[in-house]
């Protein structure tokens, strides 16, 4: 399932007496834009050489990098590898686990004592106790087929997205626009963002199911299969996203002649399964699969207050 969305709005330029408040503004951005990610990545280069920061941008073939010691600009083919850090605890509580109280079994009465004597030479003959019904074998999952509902509220505070309707926040990148009308153009799409370029999309679905849901059946690689030329999974895992078992999946595959590369994490709540899905076309594939996968990390879910406990 893919977007196709034209960019909306270009900067102009800024009058020569504003000039001075335009750097103040971007230093401040650039503050806040490092603080939000509070993670940090390691940088290793063809020589063995290592490099620990936060990724801020890149420009002109360069990655650049806030270090403790200040920036540093490192060019894209001397490096060899990129390691980032997990992401951060959530917010939310995890699940206590544990295996369901077995069913008792209750043991017969004993049979009620006769109210009148009983002759000594009488033989009392005692019933056996009759066995408990076995319990009914439980309903086959299924998934189906819920609409979803006709207006969806989510906002953005500051780098946060949130979905008050279903109740989970992710990181959203400076730069990055929603997509409302997401759910109506795809019929299952509950939260899209994206790059201004259109060449990096991120969206999530829902999946509800009858009873139990099913990490592993997955509808939108069948999709994804159907839709990009030379498809193929280059890795799965199983991990942990607030506190809740999932799973993670790596791919990649062509389109209109270009190569995409994408990330997928399925991940339950109650009976539905929320399927978090990333997408990157960029001429930086590296950068973008890193912006990715800090956003899938901070994926988490909110209490029933959600939209209140994220104002605090």
């Amino acid at each position: 399932m893919i977007f196709h969305w034209g960019a909306k709005k270009t900067l102009h330029g800024m009058a020569k007496s504003l000039r001075i408040l335009g750097v103040v503004l971007a230093l401040c951005l650039v503050v806040v834009f490092a603080a939000s990610l509070g993670r940090s990545e390691e940088i290793t280069l063809q020589d063995g050489k290592k490099v620990t920061g936060t990724i801020v941008g890149f420009e002109n073939g360069m990655f650049k990098v806030e270090t403790e010691f200040g920036f540093a600009l490192v060019r894209k083919d001397k490096i060899k590898s990129i390691a980032f850090s997990p992401g951060e605890p959530s917010r939310s509580s995890a699940p206590k686990g544990g295996a369901p109280a077995a069913a008792s079994k209750l043991s017969p009465e004993p049979p009620a004592t006769a109210s009148r004597p009983v002759a000594a030479t009488a033989d009392v003959k005692v019933a056996p106790p009759s066995q408990p019904p076995l319990p009914p074998p439980p309903p086959v999952s299924r998934p189906i087929d819920q609409p979803l509902p006709a207006n969806i509220q989510s906002r953005v505070a500051g780098n946060a997205y949130i979905n008050e309707t279903f109740a989970f926040t992710f990181y959203k990148p400076p730069g990055w626009k929603v997509h409302e009308d997401a759910a109506q153009e795809t019929g299952r799409a509950i939260a899209a963002i994206g790059s201004d370029d259109e060449h990096t999309i991120l969206f999530v679905e829902r999946q509800v199911w009858s009873g139990e849901p099913n990490l592993k059946s997955d509808e939108t690689e069948s999709k994804l299969r159907a839709t990009y030329q030379n498809y193929r999974q280059t890795l799965e895992t199983s991990t942990v996203i607030d506190g809740r078992l999932a799973i993670r999946k790596e791919f990649e595959g062509e389109l209109d002649g270009a190569l995409w590369r994408g990330v997928a994490l399925r991940i339950a709540k109650d009976k539905v399964v929320f399927g978090v899905i990333g997408l990157t076309s960029s001429a930086t594939l590296q950068f973008h699969e890193t912006v990715l996968n800090k956003i899938i990390n901070s994926f988490h879910f909110l209490p029933s207050s959600g939209a209140a406990a994220a104002n605090r």
